[in-house]
């Protein structure tokens, strides 16, 4: 009887001590970030600058992997073809959790069973930025020049179904216009475009990588999508100050992994991103990019996906929004 009690308690301790270890999982390796957009793009600068925060939080590199195409598409098939072994994180953002269900015909995955939210990290305003040969220098004058002539200025987006592709369509709706919209393959090559000033095009984009141009006045800015001015260029009015009502939209910016992840070591991530969101000096360097705070538990950020997909859902579906 002794030894049936001794041999139980021994066991009991080695299963406290397996949970213990568990659930104070923490990498051994360098860990791979997919962030599945194009290099030298604002989500590209934004994922870079999370990664480098994660790493100093989990003690080990984390190694950045640009997996573009079909608008994130390819980085989460990347994901979910690597091992779900906490050693592959994805960088997630509105349109790859929200839009593209809305707005592919066939989409290889499916954002809320296949990856695992781990937490929100930011949100950025959109802003609208104009090439040297748009004839306008606000949003009102944009307006009445797309209102006489829809065809003058052309639209241009990071991609067919992409953010500034959907703020296009939305745009094209309250105004009561129809631009023609270019798809560019990414951010970067849509800003470029626009600096070079070869056509009359304006494109609404985050403020990462135009921040800087704006501010030397070297891109003409025209409005900010969000309710509030941004407080890094005060001087630029909203969509709703320069005439498109009820305009009021942002793109966040969170960690994922495979559902398929153990829970412990999805558990140690969630609290791990989770304290790197509300750090002070994480928030400080993407605040230069023209970030917002937005610090969601797994749980929150979870609630935000479900709740946008909803909403984006309905807008495409307004629009005829479709990408084959």
């Amino acid at each position: 009887m002794k030894c049936k009690i001794a041999l139980l308690f021994f066991l009991l301790i080695q299963s406290g001590l397996s949970l213990a270890q568990s659930v104070n999982w923490s990498p051994t390796k360098p860990v791979r970030l997919i962030i599945p957009q194009v290099a030298g793009g604002g989500a590209d600068a934004i994922g870079r600058t999370i990664g480098q925060a994660l790493s100093e939080k989990i003690g080990q590199p984390v190694i950045v992997d640009n997996r573009p195409g079909t608008n994130g598409g390819v980085g989460v098939d990347n994901l979910l073809n690597s091992a779900a072994d906490g050693y592959n994180l994805i960088l997630v953002y509105t349109s790859l959790m929200a839009i593209n269900p809305a707005v592919y015909e066939k989409i290889s995955y499916s954002p809320m069973r296949d990856l695992k939210p781990l937490g929100g990290v930011c949100e950025v305003p959109l802003v609208m930025i104009a090439s040297s040969k748009v004839p306008a220098t606000n949003m009102g004058e944009l307006i009445n020049s797309l209102k006489n002539d829809p065809q003058s200025i052309f639209g241009a987006s990071s991609g067919n179904g992409s953010f500034s592709h959907m703020m296009i369509e939305i745009m094209n709706t309250k105004i009561g216009v129809k631009m023609t919209h270019i798809p560019f393959k990414g951010e970067g090559p849509a800003v470029a475009h626009v600096l070079s000033g070869q056509d009359s095009i304006i494109y609404i984009g985050t403020p990462a990588i135009i921040l800087s141009q704006v501010q030397a006045g070297k891109l003409k800015a025209l409005g900010v999508t969000t309710s509030h001015r941004m407080r890094q260029i005060p001087s630029v009015p909203t969509f709703a100050e320069g005439g498109i009502t009820d305009f009021n939209e942002s793109f966040w910016y969170g960690l994922a992994a495979s559902a398929n992840t153990p829970p412990h070591i999805i558990d140690a991530y969630n609290k791990a991103v989770s304290e790197i969101a509300r750090s002070e000096s994480l928030q400080t360097n993407l605040g230069k990019m023209g970030c917002d705070p937005l610090p969601l538990n797994a749980n929150e950020f979870s609630d935000k996906v479900r709740s946008d997909m909803k909403k984006y859902s309905s807008i495409a579906k307004a629009v005829n929004m479709k990408v084959d």
